[in-house]
């Protein structure tokens, strides 16, 4: 298995603006445990999981599409995301 890379979809509470970006940190079972805690936690906030070549070869189309309002299971599959 290659290595992976967690993208986080925030929506801001207040003006509901969507922001997309990578986190900058070696994807780990710890890792992915903490972030499931925190966007229970948190519901503005979902991470995404993906092979670092896949987004390395669609960043802008997976940045882009993440800013949609609606996020699909159909649209996951084609970006190749899996929500944590």
């Amino acid at each position: 298995m290659g290595e992976m890379i967690c993208v986080c979809r925030e929506i801001d509470k207040n003006t509901g603006e969507i922001a997309v970006y990578p986190i900058k940190a070696e994807v780990t079972d710890h890792l992915l445990f903490c972030l499931g805690l925190r966007q229970k936690a948190n519901p503005e906030l979902k991470y995404f999981v993906t092979l670092a070549e896949n987004y390395d070869a669609n960043e802008e189309t997976i940045l882009k599409q993440l800013r949609r309002e609606q996020i699909t299971d159909r649209l996951l599959a084609v970006l190749n995301l899996v929500q944590l």
